[in-house]
């Protein structure tokens, strides 16, 4: 397949307005799917709605899950865009609404795939019927994915297994409880497992790149498990599932972290299919700028840069870091450590028609110097000023999707609105965190396996060797639980910056109201000014932003229950 995923728009359906409209338009099956490669075709619109805007281009990546500890959009009010990256939406939002629908109808892609490959492959040769098993466990994985987003962001909602189930009224469609949707996404996900090889094993697929093995749908699985052991469900019994789903991938061998951590910005930037990391990606490539197959990672949440001043054109740069969360894990290291991975995930410059230049600078001692946010963090250096810390108040952005400095040629898009860069959505990191601390909550305390999983991600992250000792980013012996919980909830912060996952972490862990509460309180501390451009704390609310709401033209419709407080 290469890098044809963008390309491909499923034939089985066209369009979806809503979960509750009949607007699906079904092609005819009968003539087109006639063998495997009919079918693996097919498959490849089941991938592509990974890469819509209500999914991963934009919603469910940046906009909707920026307002945290970590960061916060750029500016102080909540004009465009900012409504939503702030919490100050309602129940009638469009991208609220675009992200259930765009959900929904990737649902009925990936049942409209499953049912075309069971009425037709039994017409199939056996080599292709053995192509065809892989593909419909691609599918299950998908639809798993997409559930997982649907129940996590939004809670109740309908569960539409069949695509005739998406022709009923309005008034017939039911909330399902939570815990049979993360069932049924369980049933998905180990069928998949079960099915898929791994990534380096698959003699089936000419091509695997950026698709499902067996190692994603294990370590979704263990995402899965610790989701549904945390808030709201609150089943403290999956922890044991989730440490058990994530140790098969860490003990197979078949998975580990690349040598680099800036590796992965680079190969994220250029289309470079790394598998013994990334265990989903959501591929966007275009050869020019299309809405419909590029995507907007490292123009949203890039380094701002100015039109012209860059290859890519221009970056908007809507997504900006909270200077308490840097200076926070800056604090974290020991004594004469340094994690690497703290220069290069923000950055403290901008590119203009000057070229690339620092964010600030200030008059010392007569000369104009440029001032880093090491700088503005250290107020014991001479010549320290406090008005040094205004401008990284709301101009610092992520540095991870830096356009320029990462992209080749060959991939670059000039253009302001879209790139060529991936997204990330499960990384071997993470499933030895979720490893880690899964290990911690079965067992009442850190095991050693425990300790080995959180302190190869902390070794890499430090420049050491991940298989050896490291006094410098191994944690300490010795923690309780709850020191331990604290370790793992800290680490997926600074491994996992603004890579869309600590939203939903803290809404796990029960404390997603007062990590923001937090922030905007020790924001006071960094600059007098600086909680005032976070608007995202006056709008969230416990018991209720932990949740999207149910959009209001679907409750309207069908009479579903509305979420708490919305």
């Amino acid at each position: 397949m290469k890098k044809t995923l963008y390309t491909i728009l499923s034939a089985l359906v066209i369009g979806a307005c809503s979960l509750s409209e009949e607007s699906y338009t079904n092609v005819d099956k009968e003539s087109y799917l006639n063998n495997a490669n009919d079918a693996e075709t097919l498959m490849m619109g089941v991938y592509h709605e990974m890469c819509t805007e209500g999914i991963y281009r934009l919603n469910l990546s940046m906009l909707l899950a920026l307002p945290t500890d970590e960061a916060k959009v750029e500016g102080s009010t909540i004009v465009g865009p900012r409504e939503q990256a702030s919490n100050a939406y309602t129940s009638t939002d469009s991208y609220v609404q675009n992200t259930w629908a765009t959900l929904y109808e990737a649902i009925y892609t990936a049942n409209s795939f499953l049912e075309s490959i069971e009425e037709k492959s039994g017409d199939f040769t056996e080599a292709d019927k053995e192509k065809c098993k892989l593909y419909v466990a691609e599918a299950r994985a998908l639809r798993a994915l997409y559930y997982f987003e649907l129940v996590r962001w939004f809670g109740n909602v309908p569960l539409v297994t069949k695509t005739e189930e998406s022709y009923k009224k309005a008034t017939e469609f039911v909330q399902a409880s939570p815990v049979d949707v993360y069932k049924f996404i369980e049933e998905d996900l180990l069928f998949a497992a079960e099915t898929l090889p791994w990534a380096t094993d698959d003699a089936v697929r000419s091509d695997n790149s950026f698709r499902f093995s067996k190692g994603g749908a294990l370590g979704l699985l263990a995402k899965v498990y610790a989701t549904w052991a945390g808030y709201p469900l609150n089943d403290t019994s999956k922890w044991e599932k989730a440490a058990e789903a994530a140790g098969k991938v860490v003990k197979s061998g078949k998975h580990s972290l690349l040598p680099s951590y800036e590796q992965l910005w680079k190969n994220a930037a250029n289309n470079v299919w790394a598998p013994q990391e990334s265990l989903i990606e959501a591929s966007f490539y275009a050869p020019q700028s299309n809405a419909a197959s590029s995507g907007r990672v490292g123009k949203w949440n890039g380094v701002n840069a100015v039109q012209g001043s860059i290859k890519g054109n221009y970056n908007s740069s809507m997504y900006k870091v909270h200077p308490t969360f840097l200076a926070k894990w800056r604090s974290s290291w020991k004594e004469g450590a340094t994690d690497l991975r703290w220069g290069l995930s923000f950055a403290d410059y901008k590119y203009t028609l000057d070229g690339k230049v620092a964010i600030t600078t200030s008059n010392i001692n007569g000369k104009s110097t440029y001032i880093t946010f090491q700088m503005a963090m250290d107020n014991t250096m001479e010549g320290w000023k406090a008005d040094w810390r205004k401008n990284f108040c709301y101009q610092i952005p992520p540095a991870k999707w830096d356009i320029e400095k990462y992209v080749d040629d060959a991939n670059q898009i000039a253009d302001n609105n879209y790139s060529n860069v991936n997204w990330y959505v499960l990384r071997y990191a993470d499933v030895l965190l979720l490893y880690a601390e899964a290990l911690n909550e079965a067992n009442g305390g850190p095991t050693s396996d425990a300790y080995r999983a959180i302190n190869q991600v902390r070794r890499r992250g430090y420049g050491a060797d991940v298989d050896h000792y490291s006094a410098g980013a191994d944690l300490d012996r010795g923690m309780d639980q709850e020191r331990f919980r604290q370790a793992v909830r800290d680490e997926r912060s600074y491994e996992l910056a603004f890579e869309g996952h600590r939203r939903q972490d803290l809404v796990r862990w029960g404390i997603y109201a007062k990590a923001i509460k937090e922030t905007y309180e020790s924001l006071m501390g960094w600059h007098e000014q600086a909680p005032n451009y976070f608007a995202g704390a006056a709008f969230t609310t416990e018991g209720k932003n932990e949740l999207l709401p149910i959009p209001q033209h679907d409750v309207d419709l069908s009479g579903f229950k509305q979420n708490p407080k919305w």
